[in-house]
């Protein structure tokens, strides 16, 4: 059986628009993306500038960049659940264990 290092379930990832002239509004920028990284193997996500790939890697860590939040799904790392850790668990995992370049 594979040693399953990262795993992410359905994410999904919306984000709040202000468009000119319009009330903002929610607009989904990830939906449904699983992936499962075995450990010592390497992943790569692979798209056109603006599909994604930074958004679905800084989930890994639980960030969610301006504006942006992580809505659905699970995302888990060493067998913890990264979205249900609080700031202290998420401090120990963050530079240790998941490291974004």
């Amino acid at each position: 059986m594979a040693d399953i290092l990262l795993d992410i379930k359905d994410l999904k990832i919306e984000a709040t628009v202000y468009p000119p002239g319009e009330p903002p509004h929610d607009i989904t920028i990830v939906h449904g993306v699983s992936v499962q990284l075995e450990r010592g193997k390497v992943l790569g996500l692979i798209g056109e500038s603006g599909a994604g790939k930074s958004t679905i890697g800084l989930a890994a860590m639980a960030y969610g960049r301006g504006g942006v939040r992580l809505t659905g799904g699970e995302v888990w790392l060493n067998g913890k659940d990264v979205l249900a850790a609080g700031p202290k668990d998420l401090r120990g995992v963050r530079g240790r264990e998941v490291t974004y370049v």
